[in-house]
C-alpha cells in the first residue's frame, strides 16, 4: 500500500497511468469490437460481453500492478484513499493526472487500432467485402460536419434518451459506491479474508455495476475512464459531449466519499483516529530525534570550542 508520507513514488504514478491507459483500451475495446454500442438491436449477450471486458480488465491490472501502485486506475477509488488517509493528498493528486492522462492515451491507442472500421464510410465505391461488418458503425461514427469520428464513439459514456439527468446521477453514484465499499472492505480492511482474491472481488463489482448501469448510462463510475474517450472524440470531430456530460464527474465522487464515510464510521471505526494518531506520534518522534541531533551538534561545537582554547 502506498506510504501516507509525503514521498511521491514515481514508479506508481506511472504504474496508474500504464494501467488505466490499458484498462480503458481493454474496457472500451470490447464495446468498439461487439459492433453494437449505441445501435437499436443492442442485446442481453453485447451487455454481457461489455460487462466481463471490463470486469475482468480490472481484475487483471489489478493483479498486475497492485504492487507497484495499489492498482486504483480511477479518481474515485483513489480520493477515497486520500479521505481516509492512506494516501497522502500530494500522490492522490498525482494519482488522479496519471489516471486521467492514461485514459486518453488508451483512448487514443483504441481509435489507432479501429480506425479502419469507418475509412470507407460515406465511399460509394467501396467493393462489398469492405462491408462485411455491421453498417451501423458509419451511423454510429457520424461526425457534424458529414465526416466520420472514432467508430462506436470508443464507447463513450452517454446518458440514455428516456433517462433524466437525475436518475442518471443517482444510478453513477451508487454504481460507484458499489466499487469503493467493495475495495475497501476486500483489500483494506485489516480483517478481510479475501487477501490475494481482492482483485477478483473488484472486478466482480465491476462487472455487476457494468450489468446494470450500461443501458442506462454507459456505465461510467470513473471519471478517468470517461474522460479519455470524450477528449479523443473532440479530437476526431465527434462531439459526445451530449446531455448529462457533467454526471460521470460528479456522481463517482459523491458515490466514493459516502462509501469512504461508510467505512470510516461503520466498518472500521477509529480507524482514522487511530491512523492520525500514529502519524502525530511519528511527525512528534521525528522532530524529538532533531532535537537530540541538534543537543548532539551543540555539544560537539563546545567541545572543539574547549579544546582550540586548550591548544592556545
Amino acid at each position: 500500500m502506498p506510504s501516507t508520507r509525503s514521498n511521491v513514488d514515481w514508479r506508481a504514478i506511472f504504474g496508474e497511468f500504464l494501467a488505466t491507459g490499458l484498462f480503458v483500451w481493454a474496457g472500451c475495446g470490447v464495446a468498439v469490437a461487439s459492433s453494437r454500442w449505441g445501435a437499436e438491436n443492442f442485446t442481453a449477450a453485447d451487455l454481457v460481453a461489455i460487462a466481463l471486458g471490463f470486469g475482468l480488465a480490472i481484475t487483471t491490472l489489478a493483479y498486475a500492478f497492485g504492487h507497484i501502485s495499489g492498482g486504483h486506475m480511477n479518481p474515485a477509488v483513489t480520493l477515497a484513499f486520500v479521505w481516509l488517509r492512506l494516501m497522502d493528498w500530494m500522490t492522490g493528486l498525482f494519482y488522479v493526472l496519471a489516471q486521467c492522462v492514461g485514459a486518453w492515451m488508451g483512448a487514443l491507442i483504441l481509435w489507432g487500432c479501429s480506425a479502419s472500421l469507418t475509412q470507407n464510410c460515406g465511399n460509394e465505391n467501396a467493393s462489398a467485402e469492405t462491408w462485411s461488418l455491421p453498417t451501423s458503425v458509419c451511423e454510429a461514427s457520424r461526425t457534424p460536419d458529414g465526416g466520420y469520428g472514432p467508430p462506436y464513439g470508443l464507447g463513450a459514456n452517454q446518458v440514455a434518451e428516456r433517462v433524466t439527468n437525475a436518475c442518471a446521477f443517482l444510478i453513477e453514484a451508487v454504481g460507484t459506491f458499489i466499487l469503493i465499499i467493495t475495495v475497501l472492505n476486500s483489500a483494506v480492511h485489516r480483517k478481510s479474508e479475501a487477501k490475494n482474491a481482492a482483485p477478483i472481488a473488484i472486478g466482480w463489482a465491476v462487472l455487476i455495476a457494468h450489468l446494470v448501469l450500461v443501458p442506462f448510462t454507459g456505465c461510467g463510475i470513473n471519471p478517468a475512464r470517461a474522460l479519455g474517450p470524450l477528449v479523443v472524440n473532440s479530437m476526431g470531430g465527434s462531439n459526445r459531449w451530449t446531455r448529462g456530460w457533467w454526471v460521470y464527474f460528479t456522481a463517482p465522487w459523491v458515490g466514493s466519499l459516502l462509501a469512504a464515510l461508510a467505512y470510516q464510521y461503520v466498518f472500521m471505526p477509529g480507524e482514522a483516529e487511530r491512523r492520525k494518531k500514529d502519524d502525530g506520534d511519528k511527525v512528534q518522534g521525528d522532530l524529538e530525534d532533531g532535537r537530540r541531533d541538534t543537543s548532539s551538534n551543540v555539544e560537539d561545537m563546545k567541545n572543539e570550542t574547549m579544546d582550540d582554547e586548550i591548544e592556545t
